[in-house]
């Protein structure tokens, strides 16, 4: 990690939103630059909502943590998942034979391993089933919070101040349109440990501009896909993008490359009218290369 200084009680107090404004934009900074920062801040993100679930937190902390971690309902959605595994787990557990404070998987465990001899078929198939549910909840949780980190972390690097920026690891990129592309060949990303971030600047090529668009990028022949809102297109001048009867418009997109892989992407760009309407959705592609 670049910064020594961060420490665990530092980052919970960035989580719980009790650091200032300069502090909290060093760590975002590191977050989005930093792979083992990225990774200390999600676990001591895991520690906090341990500690929530096993009501460790004091009360100003608990409302700060609901004020963060309860804002929507599929953040409301995966808290009561976790308290319902949690609570199944302490149900009917012998609190002679199992102390107090161990965690809630622990009990789980010591649940099952009380089962009287005679019960262990029906017990065996009964924890098969729960484990595999629990293994299956925890996987699709586990990748939940994975694209909830990468899709705020590109919600930061594209947001307007950060545009402003012009970091010295990274490359920019021009696509076009498919429907505009014709025989062109495909834009070649070649990932290297000197590129850090990809800037892709997408043509807007519909005569109507909007100040709202939407984007979703996506792995070819992957269910995963990540959607970056509020981005802003602007006229870019010096570039080789396609020409609007306005001149270039094009709306710039920042990804890490971290979170790219080897093989084909698919942009799909739209356009967002003050009133939430939809435009026709303009669709871009680039390729992945070590």
């Amino acid at each position: 990690m670049k910064d020594d200084s961060i420490t665990d009680a530092l980052l919970r107090e960035f989580l719980l939103g009790k650091v200032d404004d300069q502090e909290r934009e060093r760590i975002e900074n590191l977050f989005l630059t930093d792979s083992q920062a990225r990774e200390r801040v999600l676990a001591a993100e895991e520690d906090l909502i341990e500690d929530y679930l096993e009501k460790n937190l004091t009360t100003s902390d608990t409302e700060r943590f609901l004020a963060v971690f309860a804002q929507t309902a599929e953040q409301r959605r995966k808290l009561r998942i976790r308290e319902s595994i949690k609570e199944f787990a302490a149900a009917d557990a012998p609190v002679s034979q199992i102390p107090t404070n161990i965690s809630g998987w622990s009990r789980l465990r010591s649940r099952f391993r009380l089962k009287p001899l005679f019960a262990i078929p029906i017990a065996f198939a009964t924890v098969a089933i729960i484990v595999a549910t629990v293994w299956l909840m925890s996987r699709t949780e586990q990748q939940n919070n994975r694209r909830f980190a990468i899709e705020q972390q590109l919600a930061q690097l594209n947001s307007p101040s950060s545009l402003r920026e012009v970091p010295a690891q990274m490359v920019s990129l021009d696509l076009s349109p498919l429907t505009v592309r014709g025989v062109e060949k495909q834009v070649e990303l070649k990932r290297s440990p000197d590129i850090r971030i990809v800037e892709l600047r997408l043509p807007w090529i519909q005569k109507e501009h909007f100040s709202n668009y939407h984007a979703q990028l996506r792995r070819l022949n992957d269910n995963q896909e990540f959607t970056i809102p509020n981005l802003q297109g602007e006229a870019l001048q010096g570039s080789n993008v396609q020409a609007t009867t306005d001149g270039p418009y094009v709306v710039r997109l920042r990804l890490p490359t971290d979170i790219l892989t080897r093989g084909n992407y698919q942009i799909v760009l739209t356009g967002i009218a003050p009133d939430g309407t939809a435009a026709v959705p303009e669709e871009y592609s680039f390729a992945v290369a070590d």
